[in-house]
């Protein structure tokens, strides 16, 4: 029989009547609070009781203080001679407890909690949750921009800006529920004592709220996930899974630091450095050294090759080149190469689907090459397809120091040829480019291959073109 447990704790800090019916609940049925932490509660087993709790607060308390101030001594005098023990302090939350039915309940001016209150939040909750709300805007301005902008595209085009957008839009709404939701509670409460009563209950719609989050959360990676690991987004799928291991696990470590570092009867200044100083480093080491690991080892690109290669003139070449290309430079220009190599590129949504196929090819013995690259883009939706060419076709500057040098854009041309319904060229300022961009129904290619003849062009549609 487990003599301990720990709960989620889904309380927020001016629910003072929830933590007091909860915590008596949990006695009546044998489990005595041991510890508060951030997320976790701890309990322990204990004979089954009518014990009574109530919350208090201290403004003074902290995390990072070596011992209990002198108010909170002060605080816990008091309530030892009015009755009461002390249980454990939750952030700025006093938790007391007393079996005595008699005893004289610790706040009696309901004006002076409210105040009492307020200070402890503005020392905790409404600082964090604002930095929390800012964090989650930065997470989410791409997709708060395209919105603004009206870029579908830009919303949908990759799994990570849909998720992160998924994930943080949500999060930035329950950001600003859990801040309004106090302050409406503060204003209510006051309202409620200027009326001869008493703070109002909190209710258990926060409590509900947070648990969608969470489900929210869990749901949206999930789905994340499955869907980089479906769409050939493997890397990308193993820095997701390991980022946010090696962050709850840096939290964790830091948290125990400050916790060490309290136990030593550290001043709070010198815990509050110490802890800072061993959150960056982690934070460098693991987080930057699995960026590292996950740029040096190219993750993200979702690139693959065909495998098993061989060294040629100071080239790696496929030993069996991949055959599962729509299009390939033996087949557009007719020649036989004896040395290739080809790779693959996946990325896209779960809404587009994008994927780059690019090969080069040795002339002769060398040391010339031919090369060929083509990106196909394609979406059920004309909608997103509309949007997807305005960000395909968008003029690109390009800058240096402030100025801007030359200007990528495209022009129209004609699309018969290709067989197309539309194509545009790339230009440099006026100066055209081997680079074009073509469109069917629910495709568009972009494709870069040197002057291609028309009999070229006609054997790239015929190839690249969706089928009827």
């Amino acid at each position: 029989m487990r003599n301990t447990k720990y709960c989620v704790n889904n309380f927020c800090l001016y629910d003072y009547r929830g933590v007091e019916e909860r915590l008596s609940d949990m006695e009546a049925k044998g489990w005595r609070l041991e510890k508060a932490g951030p997320s976790l509660w701890k309990y322990r087993r204990a004979e089954p009781a009518r014990v009574r709790y109530a919350v208090t607060y201290s403004d003074s308390a902290s995390w990072f203080n070596p011992g209990p101030t002198e108010q909170q001594q002060s605080l816990e005098e008091l309530c030892a001679a009015a009755g009461w023990e002390k249980v454990c302090d939750w952030f700025q939350m006093q938790i007391f407890s007393t079996e005595d039915p008699a005893a004289v309940p610790l706040e009696t001016d309901e004006a002076l909690r409210l105040e009492g209150i307020h200070r402890s939040m503005k020392r905790n909750f409404i600082p964090v949750n604002i930095i929390g709300l800012f964090l989650l805007l930065f997470v989410a301005r791409s997709f708060f921009l395209a919105l603004f902008t009206g870029d579908l595209y830009g919303m949908v085009r990759n799994n990570a800006t849909l998720f992160a957008a998924s994930i943080s839009v949500p999060a930035v709404c329950f950001q600003v529920y859990l801040l309004s939701n106090y302050f409406l509670w503060r204003r209510r409460s006051r309202r409620s004592i200027e009326d001869g009563g008493t703070c109002l209950p909190v209710g258990r719609a926060y409590r509900r709220a947070g648990l969608v989050m969470w489900g929210l959360v869990t749901l949206f990676a999930a789905a994340y996930i499955l869907s980089e690991l479906s769409g050939g987004g493997g890397g990308s799928a193993l820095y997701f899974v390991l980022y946010m291991s090696l962050f709850y696990l840096l939290v964790f470590l830091v948290r125990r630091t400050t916790a060490l570092l309290r136990g030593m009867k550290v001043s709070k200044t010198a815990n509050m450095a110490g802890t800072l100083i061993v959150d960056f480093v982690l934070a460098f080491a693991l987080i930057g050294g699995l960026t590292y690991t996950a740029l040096n080892h190219d993750w993200f690109s979702g690139g693959s090759g065909s495998g098993e290669t061989y060294e040629y003139q100071n080239r790696e070449w496929d030993v069996s080149p991949r055959r599962d290309f729509p299009l390939t430079l033996a087949e557009l220009t007719g020649e036989r190469y004896d040395h290739i190599s080809r790779e693959v590129r996946d990325r896209g949504s779960l809404f587009v689907s994008e994927r780059n196929y690019w090969e080069i090819a040795l002339l002769g013995d060398g040391p010339k090459t031919r090369s060929l690259s083509y990106t196909l883009y394609e979406t059920k939706y004309p909608v997103l397809q509309e949007s997807m060419l305005e960000d395909l076709l968008e003029d690109d500057p390009v800058r240096f120091r402030g100025m801007t040098m030359f200007t990528w854009h495209y022009l129209p041309e004609d699309p018969a040829p290709w067989g197309a319904e539309a194509a545009w060229r790339r230009h440099i300022d006026e100066d055209p480019e081997d680079t074009w961009i073509l469109v069917w129904p629910g495709r568009a290619v972009e494709i870069r291959f040197g002057s291609p003849t028309e009999a070229q062009m006609a054997i790239a549609a015929a190839r690249l073109k969706p089928e009827a």
